[in-house]
């Protein structure tokens, strides 16, 4: 009798919660993306000109297509959230608080040096656009199309991808997992 009472008895799950693993492949994955991005695009900066034909190689560049001090913090800041989002998403995986208080440093961080570089953006379009009407005989010229439509839409999807994971990290790690038995059991082997 008192056998068949200890198998009635509830299990208790120590099997850790899937979430961290989650959150830290997700956190690590949108920081290589970051980086390749950020990598591409000073790649195109600093070796894009060579590809271009002859009659456009010496000819004066917009906006956008020259190293600026605005475009340096933006590729600079945008290489140093990258690697702090990544250790943050190592150290979740990790089951580790820091991974949560990293999380958070970055998200704030993030935040307003998104916006800094939502501006940057916005004064780069509008200083192409003055470019563009300044230089109409230019090669880079004939291929421009003024239109509003299309860089308000850029800027808004550009904010909506700069803001949606902080947000969430925000929200998860500062209102909903912020104990360390919220991260569940230890990790063993058999997990990670």
């Amino acid at each position: 009798m008192e056998e068949q009472s200890s198998t009635l008895e509830p299990q208790i799950d120590l099997a850790p919660s899937s979430w961290p693993k989650v959150v830290g492949i997700l956190s690590i994955v949108w920081a290589c993306f970051g980086l390749t991005c950020i990598g591409c695009f000073a790649g195109w900066l600093s070796f894009g000109t060579a590809l271009l034909p002859p009659n456009l190689k010496d000819a004066p560049k917009p906006p956008g297509m020259v190293m600026t001090l605005p475009i340096a913090f933006q590729l600079g800041s945008g290489f140093l959230m990258s690697l702090l989002l990544i250790a943050a998403g190592i150290q979740t995986l990790r089951r580790q608080m820091s991974g949560r208080t990293l999380h958070l440093v970055w998200a704030l961080l993030t935040i307003p040096i998104g916006a800094i570089g939502l501006y940057i953006s916005w004064r780069q379009q509008i200083e192409a656009e003055q470019w563009f009407s300044d230089n109409p005989d230019s090669e880079f010229a004939k291929g421009y199309r003024p239109g509003k439509g299309g860089q308000m839409v850029g800027l808004l999807i550009g904010a909506f991808m700069q803001y949606a994971w902080p947000t969430f990290c925000l929200i998860w790690f500062g209102l909903v997992k912020r104990t360390k038995e919220s991260f569940g059991a230890p990790p063993t082997a058999d997990y990670i």
